[in-house]
């Protein structure tokens, strides 16, 4: 039994979801074809359930890195070979519409997580074989996304959509960069992946545009959101059954 997620070897299938929010799992178990919960201690909240024939877990991580990493960990433990987060973000370039999705390709490493597993020079990528099926996934739908990098960060309110005083001068040289979105777990879920040779991704929603200013209703963030649930599953299904 792990120390903090209370799940044990199979209790969860080969891909596992991870929200931040501990509702959303059963927001995404509704969108199975059966689900249970497993368990739910702390932010760390699991469901397991099937899509398509495919078994398909979503644990919630909690906000930030630090909490992120141990879900990972103790996930890995009991034999997860897939770790998809999927959340919300800010998104840092203009042309990044609401109702868009990010397919994350690599993060930034501003959080302070990571460097605590290996120095900074290390790349948090994510794996081309979850990228691709994310792409392949969101074409099935015919739902726009952006691919590319993101970056992970520790403080929610310096660099958010409801950040305080000028924001924007401190996210410029991530815009001027093509960064495409500012969020807080991802590069941590890749790192902790990597080192422990499995395979990690990310699909975002954005809450917010930061250079724009236009903010998401609840029905968009909504609607983004069942979009982003069903191209996850989609992706499940084809690394587990192929294409």
């Amino acid at each position: 039994m792990e120390h903090h997620i209370l799940c044990k070897k199979n209790d969860i299938g080969k891909v596992v979801l991870l929200p931040g929010d501990p509702g959303r799992c059963k927001f995404i178990m509704d969108l199975m074809d059966e689900s249970h919960l497993v368990s739910s201690n702390r932010e760390f909240t699991t469901y397991t359930g099937k899509k398509d024939g495919v078994t398909v877990s979503c644990t919630s991580t909690g906000i930030g890195c630090p909490s992120a990493s141990i879900a990972a960990e103790e996930l890995i433990n009991i034999g997860a070979k897939y770790l998809i987060r999927v959340g919300t973000c800010g998104s840092l370039q203009k042309d990044i519409g609401i109702g868009e999705l990010i397919i994350v390709s690599g993060a930034v490493r501003g959080d302070g997580t990571s460097k605590e597993y290996v120095p900074i020079e290390y790349p948090a990528v994510a794996s081309f074989e979850v990228v691709k099926a994310l792409v392949e996934a969101a074409e099935a739908f015919n739902i726009k996304f952006h691919l590319g990098i993101v970056r992970t960060h520790d403080a929610f309110y310096i660099e958010s959509p409801f950040a305080h005083g000028n924001y924007k001068e401190r996210i410029k040289v991530w815009t001027d960069s093509n960064v495409l979105a500012v969020e807080n777990e991802s590069a941590a879920i890749f790192i902790v992946s990597s080192l422990r040779k499995v395979k990690a991704g990310a699909l975002l929603v954005p809450a917010g545009n930061l250079i724009t200013g236009i903010e998401a209703s609840k029905e968009d963030v909504h609607t983004s959101i069942v979009n982003m649930i069903r191209v996850a599953l989609k992706a499940s299904k084809f690394l587990i059954k192929g294409r």
